[in-house]
């Protein structure tokens, strides 16, 4: 349910990955590529196995949908809840991170729902707070953007990055998130994501994950 080759395009680097804690994984990333518009999400569902699996496949189709319909990512964030409010019946969530970039312009639209803030060059972006999606119906999500990120790392992730536990159940934690991602400034997308998956493998020590771990980075120059 999640791509496994990303889009070509001149000036855009872009990679993403997710490992599942169990068999199959409740997180999600996307992407939908029309003309210079490119529009991507990074979603965490609630709980573990076989019903998150199944919610996360409902999430990424109706991104997929709603995207290639060319709406904005408040409004994609509004449909999809509506659709995930009914027959909730498990009473299930997703948190979840939607973007459209312009890749000429390099102007940046997105909407937040009750995700981790992503991080651009090295610094958590502030954000208004938006409910997970499926939780209340006809719920009013607010879009944002940012004029240009045009030459800026934008880093997006689950909480299985920055909430790995180690065997003395110490996690790995922001600090060290931002540092690393600082460090990685230049670096291509795909070698931001790797080195903070191994990173991400040796603090854990040994311990099985407590968490699905998804990331995405990407560039536009």
């Amino acid at each position: 349910m999640v791509p496994g080759a990303f889009p070509e395009h001149e000036g855009l680097d872009m990679y993403a990955s997710m490992t599942p804690a169990k068999e199959v994984g409740g997180d999600l990333y996307g992407y939908v590529l029309q003309g210079d518009n490119l529009y991507f999400c990074v979603g965490d569902v609630s709980g573990k196995g076989v019903p998150a699996s199944l919610f996360m496949a409902q999430s990424a189709r109706l991104f997929r949908t709603l995207a290639a319909e060319g709406m904005m990512p408040a409004a994609i964030t509004s449909r999809m809840n509506n659709e995930l409010v009914a027959g909730n019946d498990n009473l299930m969530f997703v948190t979840m991170f939607i973007g459209l970039v312009n890749l000429t312009t390099g102007h940046l639209s997105f909407c937040n729902a009750g995700h981790n803030a992503p991080v651009i060059d090295g610094e958590f972006l502030c954000m208004k707070k938006n409910l997970p999606l499926g939780v209340f119906a006809d719920y009013d999500y607010q879009g944002e953007e940012l004029e240009c990120i045009s030459g800026r790392q934008l880093f997006i992730y689950t909480d299985g990055l920055n909430e790995a536990e180690n065997p003395a159940y110490e996690q790995f934690g922001n600090d060290r998130l931002l540092d690393m991602l600082r460090s990685a400034h230049d670096d291509t997308a795909q070698q931001v994501v790797d080195t903070l998956k191994a990173a991400v493998e040796s603090h854990r020590n040994g311990a099985e994950p407590n968490d699905d771990l998804t990331m995405m980075c990407l560039r536009v120059n």
